[in-house]
């Protein structure tokens, strides 16, 4: 299969639908809702201007679709590969589970991953995992479902990604380091080796975990640490 549904236009669906043509493949077929609601609040066409983006090489445009439930079913019957548009995390996750649960479309729900990107072949992707250009994810790596892999970041060996969980682009994970299901490593961020971080936690733009951290909170700096953290007076 060679085409695909995207769901979602926001800035991470471009970058998919960039993907896609980078694998001399095509999006057929794209949903959202929001490019109707907006179109329709502003009273122009604001959808087409949202689709160029989302053209094909040979200049063709993805069939558009407000509703996810009409676009799945395209999708089913014309045998697309289904990727998922859409940055957060708990949305991400949540579509995933629901997609997922219906057996007749696991089929379409395969890993992207980019032409330029290198997944070892001793490392797993889950379904509707995404490893985007240049990102490396290397041997005995486990990523969860619904993972995002972004632009150069780095997944090294055995390491684990829990389900929903986004490493946005030039961060790292380094060696048997694992992250819960639905963290936000940030851009530039690093986990060093053996560190554990818990579920729903965000590692701020080029912080650096260097011990364990629970979730459900953000971090940032070097050494991370919690965002509303203050040193003592001297």
């Amino acid at each position: 299969m060679s085409g695909w549904l995207i769901i979602g236009a926001s800035g991470h669906g471009k970058s998919l639908a960039a993907v896609i043509r980078g694998r001399g493949e095509s999006v057929v077929a794209l949903s959202d809702s929001f490019l109707m609601g907006r179109q329709e609040a502003t009273g122009n066409d604001a959808r087409t201007a949202s689709l160029v983006t989302f053209a094909n090489s040979d200049g063709s445009h993805p069939a558009y679709y407000a509703d996810d439930d009409q676009a799945l079913l395209y999708a089913l019957e014309h045998s697309l590969n289904i990727a998922l548009g859409i940055g957060d995390n708990t949305v991400r996750t949540r579509l995933a589970e629901k997609i997922l649960a219906r057996t007749e479309l696991r089929p379409l729900c395969s890993a992207l991953i980019a032409s330029s990107a290198t997944v070892d072949q001793h490392a797993e992707v889950a379904a509707l995992g995404q490893v985007l250009e240049h990102a490396h994810v290397g041997p005995a790596a486990s990523l969860g479902q619904a993972v995002i892999v972004n632009t150069g970041a780095i997944v090294e060996h055995d390491a684990v990604v829990g389900a929903g969980s986004h490493l946005a682009p030039a961060s790292v994970l380094l060696g048997a380091a694992r992250l819960g299901s639905q963290v936000l490593l940030g851009s530039g961020a690093r986990v060093l080796p053996g560190v554990a971080i818990g579920d729903s936690a965000n590692l701020g733009a080029g912080a650096v975990a260097v011990h364990e951290l629970p979730g459900m909170t953000t971090y940032i700096g070097v050494p991370a640490r919690p965002m509303n953290h203050r040193k003592a007076s001297l």
